[in-house]
């Protein structure tokens, strides 16, 4: 391959590529900062108006900053769909349409956040991935009987030392730098899922778009890809992306899978060495399987609604009628280039033509009127008055609030029994009757009343619905002069 041919193809990448437009683009930075703000933490999609909303904030603050960007929210958003920046969308379930970032926004914003925090050497964690990754990948595509019979008995050898090493009480335990690496090595992996839905996604319309287009150019209905949709093929979910989408999807969806993902990702958060991460990494690692859940269903959604309207334009026989548009178009070309050769595209032609002028606007935009939804059909139902039940009232108000006087109480009774008391002590002490809200309440309370002392202390607690969960905080003692922890 010689390098003309590759500077060709880089050069096509370069006019092509919606990553490399947008990291060449004059306001790219404001570009990139703004859709890494919107469009992170799991958000894939927006409803266009809450985006138009929340981009012109940003820009009013912006332009105060001195920065030049005259247009609105939407007007970027309508310039970014051109560009191929943003994909829209329309959805039966809202009526407004939604945006999200296409695959070569993804990549962008990947590239730029590569550079912003750099992986400055080759860890251990990243090694250890490829390693496991060809060792399977050997194993699985080993076709002779004796090698993998090899493999496996020196893998159950392996797996016997280490049951042997674990009973003795000899064994090592991965913690500190190495577990850390470990840790944010498995986010990097997972904060590329997002590129990689985008470009199934786009895979899935581009197969569409090339499956009708094949449709309508075959001469007759004995066409291959016609055929295979009259039989009740489905193109879509049997071709690679297809393939390789649904093996991962029934993988996340698996039961048990995820069970055993979810409960990993509590036994590691639970950890000491997860103590070093900050909120942000703790908030991805534990929302890790259910933001691949929600994106993989999403992406499940739009292959199964490409396929049932594939399907419809083949069984409606809506495909004639395009064909024959097309048809008709490529005749009318045909003529016109038969004209061109006895004819200037400047003559004058002895021809009146009416011009028809129409605002064309989305179909989104319109709203059927019902009549009947301002007719009210239900009767109205009178009730009657009763007395108030204080303790029921104090039961919804503690659904919805923390029982800040219990926990004080309990603070004070403490303090009464000895001098000096933490979080901790008040759990061991007293139940957290509002799970978590008791926790942070009293958490609030030694701020107000208390002052920070050096270390952390790991608290237990139990759940409103009887879980158990831990944590590790930093060390506060109450005050036990403070009039408000006076029995």
């Amino acid at each position: 391959m010689s390098v003309v041919g590759d500077v060709y193809r880089i050069s096509a990448l370069r006019s092509d590529d919606a990553a490399w437009a947008l990291l060449r683009a004059k306001n790219a930075p404001v570009i990139l900062a703004l859709l890494g703000r919107h469009f992170g933490d799991g958000v894939r999609r927006l409803p266009a108006p809450e985006l138009f909303a929340l981009l012109d904030a940003d820009l009013e603050e912006l332009r105060d900053s001195g920065a030049d960007l005259p247009n609105t929210g939407q007007g970027y958003c309508a310039e970014w769909v051109r560009s191929g920046f943003l994909l829209r969308r329309s959805s039966a379930a809202a009526r407004e349409e939604s945006l999200e970032p296409t695959d070569g926004a993804f990549a962008a914003l990947d590239f730029v956040g590569s550079l912003r925090t750099p992986v400055t050497s080759v860890t251990e964690s990243r090694l250890s991935t490829l390693s496991t990754q060809l060792s399977a990948l050997a194993r699985d595509s080993d076709p002779d009987t004796e090698s993998r019979l090899a493999r496996l008995r020196a893998e159950r050898d392996a797996l016997d030392r280490r049951i042997a090493a674990v009973e003795s009480g000899d064994f090592p335990v991965l913690s500190g730098a190495r577990a850390l690496e470990r840790t944010r090595e498995i986010l990097a992996l997972a904060s590329e899922v997002p590129a990689d839905f985008a470009r199934v996604r786009t895979d899935f319309d581009e197969l569409n778009r090339s499956l009708r287009a094949r449709i309508l150019d075959d001469e007759n209905d004995r066409g291959d890809t016609l055929g295979d949709v009259f039989r009740g093929v489905d193109l879509i979910a049997e071709s690679d992306s297809g393939r390789s989408f649904a093996a991962f999807y029934d993988t996340i969806l698996d039961p048990a899978r995820s069970a055993e993902i979810d409960d990993a990702i509590t036994a590691v958060l639970d950890r000491p060495f997860a103590a070093e991460l900050d909120a942000d990494q703790r908030r991805k690692l534990r929302r890790l399987l259910t933001d691949m859940e929600v994106a993989a269903g999403e992406v499940h959604e739009i292959m199964t609604s490409l396929s049932r309207s594939l399907r419809h334009f083949v069984q409606s026989r809506a495909y004639e009628e395009h064909r024959r548009i097309q048809q008709l178009i490529r005749s009318a070309q045909q003529k016109a280039t038969a004209v061109a050769e006895v004819r200037r595209p400047f003559d004058v032609l002895d021809l009146d033509l009416v011009r028809v002028g129409m605002a064309i606007e989305s179909i989104t935009s319109l709203r059927m009127h019902n009549p009947a939804d301002d007719r009210v059909t239900d009767e109205v139902v009178v009730h009657q008055s009763g007395v108030a039940d204080l303790a029921a009232l104090r039961a919804l108000v503690r659904e919805s609030e923390i029982d800040f006087d219990e926990l004080t109480a309990n603070v004070a009774d403490l303090l009464a029994a000895k001098a000096h008391a933490t979080v901790g002590d008040v759990l061991a002490d007293h139940p957290a009757t509002q799970g978590l809200a008791s926790v942070v309440g009293l958490l609030v309370l030694a701020t107000r009343h208390g002052h920070r002392v050096d270390g952390t202390e790991h608290i237990t607690w139990t759940s409103v619905r009887g879980t158990p969960r831990s944590a590790v905080i930093a060390r506060h003692q109450y005050d036990p002069t403070a009039p408000e922890l006076q029995r």
